[in-house]
């Protein structure tokens, strides 16, 4: 049996698996996020609890006490400072902390923009791991001097499983504070910011075997056997594994908020695309859009009095237009309606939503190229209507996976060693016109 993890922002989702990718069993929980002074944060300690409650479920549930490879996919960018035995310093501050913009502005004052994307693939943002660290040692410089170590939540877990402190390349990627080309943490930039590289974790690629699961954890989870843990990564990068990303094929996350991932053989000189190394050999680029369906939930509880989502495809479909209205759907920035008549519709302005969603996918996907297909999962990819649209704004075929939630699949693939494939695709929509 294989177990794949997912630790999202708010919830986190367990799978067990047969050697033929069969699922056995699985479950999900929630945890928060903790909003003041005008930080996010959350309780490591919750991501520890609920990964370890999640698979002491699907070990009870599937009946199944040895297990033969785990792995973990996470969510980027957030950390917590800890002891020495991975023992939370402080709360976690999450990649939704956007706080650290005098830092950031630092960093781009130091370097430029140019010159950080060029290290790091990443346009600057206050909401990577470096700015984020830099603003954490000027407000508790007794806690940032007392770490032992600052955990992203990828190693943080794998400390806690094994002893060992190790993420991999997507996530140390995320921190802003590593070199892409080198595929290493960049000296100049944890000098400037003033962050021991030696309380950072060790770098791998996905994959690698990291270690057995500790004796006593082992026993707390119900399982007999030493039970291996392999590295893991980035939740959109492992749900890309999951969904069988290739070449020509980007595939698209269509949740909360959406990202577009293609894999690179060489790295493009384009200031306008954020890189990862994907693994030892391969880059990928990625393109998100931040407000997908957390943009549709607004619109269906602010207009619709939060009919079922499969109410609002109905209406869509039967609306079939947007009549000339467009909606531009960034509620970072500032979403925006406009084309509205006394003769526009509820259904128009829905349909106007779903198009601006797709238009902005599109975008993204027309700025890395070389697609040849789309492949859709996470809850979007439920919605016919919306996929259909997406095929004519793109004008490339739409292929739909059989499962929406792939990123517990990317990381059972790992912990396979690659014996579990890719999920297979439901359905394809073909552009029209």
């Amino acid at each position: 049996m294989y177990i794949g993890i997912d630790l999202g922002t708010t919830a986190v989702k367990t799978v067990a698996y047969d050697k033929s990718g069969e699922v056995l069993a699985e479950t999900e929980s929630e945890y928060s996020l903790i909003t003041e002074n005008g930080g996010v944060f959350q309780d490591a300690g919750e991501w520890w609890s609920e990964v370890r409650a999640g698979v002491s479920s699907v070990v009870a549930e599937s009946g199944v006490r040895e297990v033969d490879g785990i792995s973990v996919s996470t969510q980027g960018i957030a950390f917590v400072a800890t002891d020495e035995s991975a023992v939370p310093l402080a709360p976690a501050v999450s990649w939704l902390d956007a706080r650290a913009a005098d830092e950031c502005a630092a960093l781009v004052g130091r370097f430029g923009e140019a010159g950080l994307h060029r290290v790091t693939g990443k346009i600057p943002l206050p909401t990577y791991t470096l700015p984020m660290l830099m603003r954490f040692r000027r407000d508790h410089p007794d806690v940032f001097d007392a770490a032992a170590r600052f955990c992203l939540p990828l190693d943080f877990i794998n400390l806690r499983l094994t002893g060992r402190h190790v993420a991999d390349h997507t996530v140390a990627g995320g921190t802003m504070a590593y070199d892409i080309s080198r595929r290493e943490y960049d000296g100049d930039l944890l000098d400037f910011a003033g962050v021991p590289e030696e309380k950072l974790p060790e770098i791998g690629c996905m994959g690698d075997f990291v270690g057995t699961v500790l004796p006593d954890v082992a026993a707390e989870l119900g399982i007999t056997g030493e039970m291996k843990v392999f590295l893991g990564g980035q939740d959109q990068k492992l749900a890309a594994l999951g969904a069988g990303i290739d070449d020509g094929v980007m595939t698209v996350s269509i949740g909360t908020a959406t990202a577009v991932t293609r894999l690179l053989d060489k790295l493009p000189d384009d200031p306008r695309q954020s890189l990862f190394a994907f693994d030892n050999e391969r880059f990928s680029s990625e393109g998100v859009v931040a407000t997908s369906g957390s943009a549709l939930k607004w619109f269906k509880y602010s207009f619709f009095g939060g009919v079922p989502y499969r109410e609002l495809d109905v209406l869509a479909e039967q609306t079939g237009t947007s009549a000339g209205v467009t909606v531009v759907p960034d509620f970072t920035s500032g979403a925006s309606i406009s084309g509205i008549t006394l003769a526009t519709s509820a259904g128009n302005v829905l349909y106007a939503l779903y198009e601006g969603v797709c238009r902005q996918i599109a975008e993204k996907a027309a700025v890395m190229g070389g697609a040849k297909q789309l492949k859709v999962f996470g809850g979007g990819s439920r919605s016919d209507v919306w996929c259909q649209i997406l095929a004519d704004i793109s004008r490339l075929p739409v292929a739909v996976c059989e499962t929406p939630q792939t990123a517990c699949l990317g990381a059972a693939i790992l912990a396979s060693g690659g014996k579990i494939s890719p999920c297979g695709i439901k359905k394809v929509f073909q552009p029209r016109g």
